[in-house]
């Protein structure tokens, strides 16, 4: 096969990124906003040793799973990559790729992933939005979203998966902008939702350092740096604490150390129920504003700190000898470092509660975490994030499978 070809092929499966599968001859093609039992012509437009990519030219027969994207810049921007997929099948994808993950990296012959926690809402979830502002004069800059594998600006008058106020807000931008009473706004512009019940989130598009965010969840209000860091879907980010809460099962005595902790949202409904909390974060600004939610939610005596997560644990338990009973783990997509791994296992805590957004990160640490004598209990899948390829999966490991 050579690039620039037109072949026939039927795809059998859809990949973790949300890329169609066909095999054709035992070679491997990537097809981008395909699905499952889609029959369709391909051009080729890249040949590697071991796989192919390709894009679609013709649908011969489409899938039964296949439906109508709803938003118009489906294909243009980058956000989402299953809107072409009904909602039920993106669960099931969402739980097998995990479980394949599981299989394939992490090394467990039959790992327990639970079905997927659906969201309530497949669109309009999104709490926090990052716009992007192309270069140029006031008449000819765009303001939208970033295109699939691109550095260009797909501008948009509203996205589908974020929530309405975000939308009010960006088209107020725009013409701020058109009309030049917005000067000198950024080139990166997040937005955030108004909270129900609580003013309205203003849009900061100047200089400097941006005011903080208050969220609520479960009615316990949270502090947010501007550019910083929350859990996205404004619909499930309760029942994922209801989840991570359960999972860490304390009795009250309990040393939990809330690692790669952010702002504190798991800090906050822990630490009632600990012995002792420890927060630890690498974010300065997080950290200033855990500081500020555990207070005022009358957990001053909880312990913050801002550092190295590997450089802390080693520092603060492993070297004085300290032990810790649960350990909360919500890494960067990236996953744990080996030094935290290795940390992990010379604390030997007895619960591990895992939130991760990779599944192959997260059962590469599984995997690590399995040769250091911790079983895997369950895998609870989130879909936090609709219509996207994203999943989010809240793990529990327990030392020596108790």
């Amino acid at each position: 096969m050579q690039r620039g070809e037109i072949i026939s092929v039927t795809i059998d499966d859809v990949a973790f990124g949300g890329d169609g599968v066909a095999r054709v001859d035992d070679f491997v093609y990537f097809v981008p906003f395909a699905v499952a039992g889609d029959e369709v012509e391909i051009e080729i437009t890249e040949i590697k040793k071991h796989y192919g990519k390709g894009r679609i030219v013709r649908m011969l027969k489409p899938s039964s799973y296949r439906i109508a994207p709803r938003c118009s810049y489906y294909g243009r921007c980058g956000g989402c990559a299953l809107q072409h997929i009904e909602y039920p099948y993106q669960l099931d994808l969402k739980r097998r790729q995990i479980e394949e993950a599981l299989r394939r990296i992490g090394g467990l012959y039959s790992p327990p992933v639970h079905p997927v926690i659906s969201s309530p809402h497949s669109y309009g979830w999104r709490g926090k939005v990052e716009f992007h502002l192309s270069r140029g004069s006031r008449e000819t800059r765009r303001l939208g979203l970033m295109a699939a594998k691109s550095n260009q600006v797909v501008e948009v008058t509203g996205c589908l998966i974020a929530d309405e106020s975000i939308n009010l807000k960006l088209n107020a931008l725009k013409t701020g902008i058109k009309n030049g009473s917005v000067v000198a706004p950024r080139e990166r512009q997040v937005i955030w939702a108004d909270e129900p019940g609580e003013p309205p989130t203003a849009v900061f598009v100047g200089g400097g350092k941006p005011p903080d965010i208050l969220r609520v969840v479960a009615g316990k209000q949270i502090t947010v740096p501007g550019r910083g860091f929350f859990q996205a879907n404004i619909f499930l980010v309760e029942r994922l604490v209801e989840q991570v809460v359960e999972m860490a099962s304390l009795s009250g005595s309990e040393t939990v150390i809330d690692l790669y902790g952010g702002v504190g949202l798991f800090s906050l409904f822990l630490g009632g129920q600990a012995g002792c909390l420890f927060c630890v974060e690498g974010d300065e600004e997080a950290v200033r504003c855990a500081r500020i939610n555990l207070k005022r939610a009358g957990l001053a005596g909880a312990k913050c700190h801002q550092g190295d997560a590997a450089a802390i644990l080693n520092r603060e338990f492993v070297e004085p000898g300290l032990k810790a009973d649960v350990v909360i783990l919500d890494p960067p997509r990236d996953g744990c470092s080996k030094g935290v791994l290795e940390a992990l296992s010379s604390l030997h805590p007895w619960r591990i509660v895992y939130v991760s957004c990779n599944p192959s990160t997260q059962a590469r640490d599984v995997r690590h975490l399995a040769n250091s004598g911790y079983c895997l209990k369950i895998v609870q899948p989130f879909d936090m994030f609709p219509q996207t390829s994203h999943i989010e999966a809240v793990a529990l490991l327990t030392r020596g499978g108790g």
